[in-house]
C-alpha cells in the first residue's frame, strides 16, 4: 500500500535544548557483544563519541521498582486507557548536565573514506540496540546497513543512551526521550562539522522509538536533517501503544541478563510470545532471525515509556522530504491494522499533519509486516523502496 504526494517515486519490486562543543571521537576496534561495535565489516569503523548535554528532563515521581511485581504494576497502570498514568508521574523538571559515551558505527561505500554523498543517521527503537540495523550479520538480506552501503549511501547507527555499549545512567530520571533527542542532535552536528568528511546530505532514519526521536529532531532542530524516514511510526492511535505496552511482558533486565549491571528501572521483553505479539506478523518472518534478535534484545526504561509522548504535536519548520514506512499489521502504532481510517485518514497518512512545511510526504505500508520491520521476509523489498526514495 503506497501513497505519494507531490512526488512520484518509480520503483521495481519484481522480487517480492542546549548543545555543547563538538565531541572528540575515539575509534574503537574491539568487539562488544551485540552493540554497534560487534560485527566486522571492511567498510565500517566503530566509533565511541563523548556527548555532553545540558538540557531539561522530566522529574518522574516514581522510585525504582523494588521487584518484578512492582515493575508489572507500573505496566498495568501504564496500559490503562483511562488513567493517563505516564503524565501523572511527571512532577516538574530538572537539569541533566552530563557527558555520555555513545557507541556507534560509521559504514561507507567501498572507496569512499572522506564524506561526500548521503549519510543516513539511523536510530533504533525500544527492545533493540544498534544491531537492529545489521540483522543477520554481513551479507544477510535483513541487514539494513549493508543495503544502505550497497546503494552508495554512508550510514551511521548507534546504541541509544541506555542500550548496548553506550552509557547507562538513571533509567527513570535521565534516559528519556528529550535527553535522547539532545544526544542525537549533538551527534548530527558532529557529522555536520566535517570531522568524518563533508557529506552532501544527512537523512534521518528511525524505527519506532527511534522514529519518535527522529521526529523530535525535525520539530526542535529542523535544519539537522535534509530528509527523514520514519519507520514503525504513525500518529493519532494511542490504543496500539497501550496494547503493545500490555503485551511487552516487561522483565527487570538484570534478572534476565545477570551480567547486565543496570538498576531495576531497566527492563526487557520477558517472553518470546510477547515479543511476537508486539513485533512480528506470523508466519511472515524467519523464526531463526526472530529468535536470534530476541536472544540479544535491548533494554527500555521507565523514563522512556513515561516520556515517549512528550514531543511537540507538529514540526512546522521542517522543509525536507518525509517518508513514513509502517507495516500493515503494526501493533504499537496502528493497533494491528494500519488500513483502518480515523475520520477518513489512516494513522500513517495522518503523520502528514505533523509536517505542514514538508516539500514531499510519502507513505509506504507493506503487507505481511508488523512493527519489527527488519525481521520480516518483506525487509529486502522495504529496504529497496527506502534507498530508492532517499536517492531520488
Amino acid at each position: 500500500m503506497i501513497s505519494t504526494s507531490t512526488l512520484t517515486l518509480a520503483l521495481s519490486l519484481a522480487s517480492m535544548t542546549l548543545c555543547s562543543s563538538l565531541p572528540t571521537v575515539s575509534v574503537t576496534n574491539t568487539n562488544t557483544g551485540s552493540s554497534a561495535a560487534s560485527s566486522p565489516d571492511p567498510n565500517c569503523t566503530p566509533l565511541t563519541l563523548p556527548i555532553s548535554i545540558n538540557t531539561s528532563a522530566s522529574t518522574i515521581s516514581l522510585p525504582n521498582p523494588a521487584n518484578q511485581s512492582a515493575l508489572t504494576a507500573f505496566f498495568t497502570a501504564l496500559a490503562s486507557p483511562t488513567l493517563d498514568y505516564a503524565q501523572s508521574l511527571v512532577n516538574g523538571t530538572h537539569t541533566v548536565n552530563e557527558t555520555f559515551q555513545i557507541s556507534g558505527k560509521l559504514c561507507t561505500p567501498s572507496g569512499q573514506s572522506s564524506g561526500g554523498g548521503v549519510l543516513e543517521f539511523a536510530t533504533h527503537g525500544i527492545a533493540f540496540d544498534s544491531a537492529y540495523w545489521e540483522v543477520g550479520g554481513p551479507n544477510s538480506p535483513y541487514n539494513y546497513a549493508s543495503s544502505a552501503v550497497a546503494s552508495n549511501h554512508s550510514i551511521f547507527y548507534y546504541d541509544r543512551l541506555g542500550t548496548g555499549s553506550s552509557s547507562h545512567p538513571s533509567g527513570t530520571q535521565t534516559v528519556q526521550s528529550g535527553v535522547e533527542i539532545e544526544i542525537a542532535h549533538n551527534l548530527i552536528q558532529y557529522f555536520r562539522s566535517g570531522k568524518q568528511g563533508q557529506f552532501d546530505k544527512i537523512v534521518g532514519v528511525g524505527h519506532s522509538f527511534g522514529s519518535i526521536i527522529s521526529y523530535g529532531i525535525t520539530a526542535q532542530y529542523p535544519d539537522d536533517f535534509d530528509d527523514v524516514v520514519l519507520t514503525g511510526y504513525s500518529t493519532g492511535d494511542t490504543t496500539g501503544t497501550l496494547i503493545g505496552a500490555g503485551a511487552f511482558d516487561a522483565a527487570i533486565a538484570s534478572s534476565v541478563f545477570p551480567s547486565m549491571n543496570v538498576p531495576s528501572d531497566y527492563f526487557v521483553p520477558g517472553s518470546f510470545p510477547g515479543y511476537q505479539f508486539d513485533f512480528l506478523r506470523y508466519p511472515n518472518y524467519d523464526p531463526s532471525i526472530a529468535q536470534a534478535q530476541f536472544d540479544i534484545r535491548g533494554t527500555a526504561t521507565i523514563g522512556e515509556f513515561s516520556t515517549m509522548s512528550s514531543n511537540p504535536p507538529v514540526a512546522p519548520d521542517f522543509k525536507g522530504r518525509v517518508l513514513v514506512v509502517t507495516g500493515l499489521y503494526d501493533t504499537f502504532f496502528c493497533s494491528g491494522n494500519c488500513a483502518e481510517k480515523i475520520n477518513g485518514t489512516t494513522p500513517v497518512e495522518l503523520v502528514k499533519t505533523q509536517y505542514p512545511s514538508a516539500n514531499n510526504f510519502t507513505t509506504y505500508v507493506p503487507d505481511d509486516t508488523a512493527h519489527g520491520i527488519n525481521l520480516h521476509y518483506s525487509a529486502p523489498e522495504i529496504y529497496s523502496f527506502i534507498e530508492q526514495w532517499i536517492g531520488a
